[in-house]
């Protein structure tokens, strides 16, 4: 039983629109729950809402599409500058014996498979240590951002990354 018939109808008229139950209950100035009890097992209310999770789903793609976009502009903007950088950090970093030391070590033996990751495996700890002398020295990374695992020095930090690969090249 329907107490407000006019309610009912405005809100019928605004299913059959597309609108969401509770757009609905705004408009006509009643229960979300009870827009739902009006219009939950009707045929019609079921393709709207089906056709309404469609159009959220193609809104949503094209959303996270134009933000991923935006990122890797940004991303790539961010690795031009800090491969500037290095090249310029280069010259003025290139006789001091501990950065030469890190660089010829992560040359032979880091590991290079990961984009974003500086990973040493080593089972010298002597090593490790100056080779964490030698991030937070020259590529300016904070210890408690380096991590220590038995036998594996791991950084995760991109524009790190990317810094020490240009150096690597220059060397």
């Amino acid at each position: 039983m329907i107490r407000n018939e006019e309610k009912y109808e405005k809100a019928r008229v605004f299913r059959q629109r597309g609108f969401s139950y509770s757009e609905i209950a705004k408009l006509v100035g009643v229960s979300k729950g009870t827009v739902s009890n009006w219009f939950s097992k009707q045929s019609f209310s079921k393709k709207v809402r089906k056709d309404n999770e469609q159009k959220a789903r193609r809104d949503n793609m094209k959303r996270i599409t134009l933000v991923n976009r935006a990122r890797d502009k940004e991303r790539a903007k961010h690795y031009l500058e800090a491969k500037r950088a290095a090249q310029t950090e280069f010259k003025h970093f290139r006789a001091a014996p501990l950065f030469l030391f890190g660089l010829g070590l992560y040359a032979a033996i880091g590991d290079v498979s990961h984009p974003s990751q500086i990973r040493l495996p080593s089972q010298r700890k002597a090593v490790h240590k100056r080779f964490q002398r030698f991030l937070t020295e020259f590529l300016g990374l904070e210890k408690r951002r380096i991590y220590d695992k038995r036998y594996v020095t791991i950084v995760n930090d991109a524009l790190a990354k990317k810094k020490l690969l240009v150096w690597i090249e220059r060397a």
